[in-house]
């Protein structure tokens, strides 16, 4: 029994490695393997223990720096290691998937502002900010791609499109930061949850059906000091932080918005029983095509407020 315990804790260790060194190595997987880059020590905490997960991610650290060398085993450590530690540590002293979520996205932006504080430091440079140089070298490759099927840009456009990307990466890194954090803490629980039902433990707390999903009014809240920041940066165009402050709440809400106006057309499509591939196809079409996305962050808005999925049942009774 100690020997298959002593296994599975190997193995978790060995998987987590192979993912982060085909994070490093292979581009194209680069973005997928990232996303569930907690899980396996994430898993190791929820079935062996904060202990054994630690002395996981200590041996898993070695063998990064063993290997790669200096700054990836503190990529590692960080964000693959402890990160997957503090969900699963999270998963096991929550009873609501709600709260499961949110405590797991704090500690995966604690994460990343962690990575960034310290290689900005040691570096000097924001990894997770675009030169205009690099987004010249960027929009200057899409460019030669395109003038190879025949559809030309001008010098003057390249450089204002690379102007734009790197003013608008460095603007909305805090609301991307939270997006990427939301984006990899879901799928973790998702691929989490499966392993578990595939093995038969203890599944994670729940999170509530789609179609239910519905944030408070105190949302509002946040929608007026968005409103006062950019009053307050455009009074005093000199101070950038009103700018910044505005830009990323008004992105961050307007998602929010967003997810409770497609979870009200989830709702919708639910009472007319349309089947589920319908649903996902339809829902995928709304937050990909751009005026769509906002008619429903609109929607969102109105749904906070008035609570339309009660009006949808009065009406359908």
């Amino acid at each position: 029994m100690k020997s298959k315990i002593i296994f599975e804790w190997l193995s978790w260790i060995l998987l987590s490695v192979v993912i982060f060194s085909g994070g490093m190595y292979i581009a194209l997987a680069s973005p997928f393997l990232i996303l569930v880059a907690p899980v396996p020590f994430m898993m190791l905490e929820i079935r062996q223990g904060f202990r054994e997960s630690l002395l996981g991610a200590m041996l898993g650290s070695a063998a990064v720096f063993m290997l790669l060398g200096t700054i990836p085993v503190f990529m590692y450590a960080v964000e693959f290691a402890l990160l997957g530690i503090a969900f699963g540590y999270i998963s096991e002293r929550t009873e609501k998937g709600v709260d499961l979520i949110l405590f797991s996205i704090i500690a995966s932006v604690t994460a990343k502002i962690i990575l960034l504080v310290t290689f900005t430091g040691i570096s000097g440079m924001n990894p997770f900010a675009v030169s205009p140089e690099a987004a010249m070298g960027i929009v200057s490759s899409m460019a030669g791609k395109l003038s190879s099927s025949g559809i030309g840009a001008s010098n003057e456009m390249i450089k204002n499109y690379s102007l734009a990307m790197a003013e608008t990466v460095s603007l909305l890194m805090p609301s991307m930061i939270i997006f990427f954090s939301a984006i990899d803490t879901l799928a973790a629980y998702g691929a989490a949850s499966y392993l578990i039902r595939r093995s038969d433990g203890k599944s994670l707390p729940a999170l509530p059906k789609f179609e239910t999903w519905r944030f408070p009014k105190n949302l509002f809240w946040a929608l007026a000091a968005a409103v006062i920041m950019d009053l307050a940066g455009k009074a005093f165009p000199d101070e950038r932080v009103y700018v910044v402050i505005s830009a990323n709440l008004m992105e961050v809400l307007r998602a929010i918005f967003m997810i409770e106006g497609l979870s009200l057309c989830w709702y919708y499509m639910s009472s007319r029983r349309m089947a589920k591939a319908v649903k996902v196809v339809l829902s995928v079409f709304c937050v990909l095509f751009s005026p769509v996305s906002y008619i429903l962050s609109m929607v969102g808005i109105f749904d906070i407020w008035y609570d339309l999925r009660t009006r949808i049942r009065g009406k359908k009774e």
